[in-house]
């Protein structure tokens, strides 16, 4: 009897051993699947970055061609002008005729206009307007004698262009303003050096 007890004891002791055995059998392959896995998906990241960087200098050199080239057409209608600014001065040279040249040089600025503006460019009408300061600089201004709303556009001095819907340059302008307005002006600033020299003479008291 004691020895059958034995025997199941040994058997008992026996088995967990031989289930630690198939366990630690099982973690190599397990631990051998994971690596190739991870060689798997580590060469994928490295082909997806490769890719990446490819395709991120590949568009670096498309936006460079883009700008460098984004104005050829443009070039291509100011040669226009330019041929004919270049026959105007052959004309000069050749002949000197006033007329003659007067004309070439209205033809050129009324084509090189009108290919700015097919483009979205457009001049600012300024004179005979009342002055609008989103659109106009003041570099003077005259009396007037007229009685007036507002300040007045008398004169264009350089003029302004709009391209699209934004002011790419403000008119400057001067502005005519009404004679009485100009003098109460004057007046008050009269007025206020005659106050600045009250206070000195105060203070020095």
């Amino acid at each position: 009897m004691n020895n059958d007890k034995a025997k199941n004891n040994k058997n008992h002791k026996e088995e967990p051993v031989k289930e630690e055995k198939k366990e630690e059998s099982c973690c190599p392959q397990a631990h051998g699947k994971e690596k190739e896995d991870y060689s798997v998906l580590w060469e994928k990241y490295v082909r997806m970055c490769a890719d990446f960087t490819n395709a991120r200098k590949r568009w670096d050199r498309e936006k460079d061609d883009l700008i460098k080239f984004s104005t050829s057409s443009l070039m291509r209608e100011l040669l226009i002008v330019l041929d004919e600014a270049e026959q105007a001065l052959k004309m000069v040279k050749e002949h000197g005729n006033i007329e003659e040249i007067i004309k070439g040089l209205e033809m050129t600025y009324n084509n090189f206009l009108n290919l700015l503006k097919k483009r979205g460019l457009m001049p600012i009408e300024s004179v005979g307007r009342f002055f609008d300061p989103h659109l106009h600089e003041i570099i003077a201004t005259k009396e007037v004698n007229d009685k007036i709303e507002k300040p007045i556009v008398l004169e264009e001095v350089q003029r302004g262009y709009m391209l699209e819907d934004k002011v790419l340059r403000p008119s400057k302008v001067i502005v005519g303003i009404e004679k009485q307005v100009a003098e109460d002006k004057e007046e008050k600033k009269e007025e206020k050096k005659q106050e600045t020299k009250d206070n000195n003479s105060q203070k020095q008291e």
